[in-house]
C-alpha cells in the first residue's frame, strides 16, 4: 500500500508519525511545503492552488490513500482536492480531532490555529454540530508555526509565545485543541503551563481511525520530500520519531504561482 501525506511544513510530520506507529507495512510518501510555509496565513485561493500542487506531486507515486495533514488546507481545499482526485481515498484532519473532543470535553473548548483556520470558524461549527451543550472559543496563534519551523519548541520564548496567547484562558477552558499539525511539537511546553487541560490534537485520532486501513506487510519505507531546505530542516525531522525506514530525503521546488 502506498500512502501519502502533505502538509504545508514540517508539522504534518507529526501526523506521519503516528501513521507509522499503527500501521503494519507500506510505502509512506511525505511532502512538507517549506518553502511556502504557512499557509494559514494565506487566501484560500493560494490554499487551494498550493495543495493542489502537492497532491499532483505525491500522485505520480501511485498514492492509494491520502492525508492532508494541514488544518488550513483541510478547511480550505479538501473538497477540491476530492474533486481533482477521485481515484484516492482522501482524509483530513478536522473530523477525527472533533470527534475525540466531543468524547472528552466537559465543559468549554478551546481551540487555537492558524488565522486562516480560526476565520473558517470550522471547529467551533463541527463541535457543536456534535455536542451543542459545549462552548467553544477560539484563537489564532500565528506566532507557534513559525516557531516550530525554527525548530524551537521549548525554552523561554516559547513560553512567553504560549503565555501569550493563551494564558487568559487558564480557568476558562477544560479541554484544548490543537487546530495545527506543528502545534503537538509545543505540546510538552503548553502542558508544563497549563496540566490541568486535556489536550487533543489530528495526529492520534487520525491514525487511530485508518489503522484498520494500513495492513500493509512487511517493511515501512518513508520517503521525504520537501519545497525547499530550511535552516532546521534536518534537526527537526531527528525530533519525531519515524517508525519506518527512512530512504531518502529530498528537495522538489515547486512552481511559486
Amino acid at each position: 500500500m502506498r500512502i501519502g501525506v502533505f502538509d504545508s511544513g514540517l508539522g504534518g510530520l507529526t501526523v506521519l508519525s503516528s501513521l507509522l506507529k499503527v500501521a503494519r507495512g507500506g510505502e509512506f510518501f511525505y511532502f512538507g511545503d517549506t518553502a511556502r510555509v504557512p499557509y494559514g496565513i494565506r487566501s484560500g485561493e493560494a490554499v487551494i492552488n498550493y495543495s493542489l500542487q502537492c497532491v499532483g506531486f505525491l500522485e505520480k507515486f501511485g498514492i492509494d490513500l491520502l492525508v492532508v495533514a494541514c488544518n488550513t488546507a483541510s478547511a480550505k481545499a479538501f473538497g477540491v482536492l476530492k474533486k481533482s482526485f477521485p481515484h484516492m481515498e482522501i482524509y483530513e484532519v478536522i473530523t477525527p480531532a472533533v470527534e475525540e473532543v466531543v468524547k472528552r470535553a466537559s465543559r468549554k473548548v478551546g481551540v487555537i490555529g492558524t488565522p486562516a483556520t480560526v476565520e473558517s470558524n470550522i471547529y467551533p461549527k463541527r463541535i457543536k454540530a456534535l455536542k451543542p451543550s459545549l462552548e467553544v472559543v477560539q484563537k489564532a496563534t500565528p506566532l507557534f508555526v513559525p516557531l516550530v519551523e525554527e525548530g524551537l519548541t521549548d525554552g523561554p520564548l516559547v513560553r512567553e509565545a504560549i503565555k501569550h496567547y493563551l494564558l487568559g484562558w487558564r480557568e476558562k477552558i477544560d479541554t484544548l485543541l490543537l487546530g495545527c499539525t506543528h502545534y503537538p511539537l509545543l505540546e510538552g511546553a503548553i502542558e508544563e503551563l497549563f496540566p490541568h487541560w486535556k489536550i487533543v490534537n489530528s495526529a492520534s485520532p487520525l491514525a487511530q481511525r485508518l489503522k484498520p486501513k494500513l495492513k500493509g506487510e512487511g517493511k515501512k519505507e518513508v520517503y521525504l520530500f520537501f519545497s525547499d531546505r530550511t535552516a532546521f530542516l534536518e534537526r527537526m525531522i531527528s525530533q519525531i520519531p519515524l517508525k519506518g525506514e527512512v530512504k531518502g530525503l529530498e528537495i522538489v521546488p515547486l512552481p511559486q504561482g
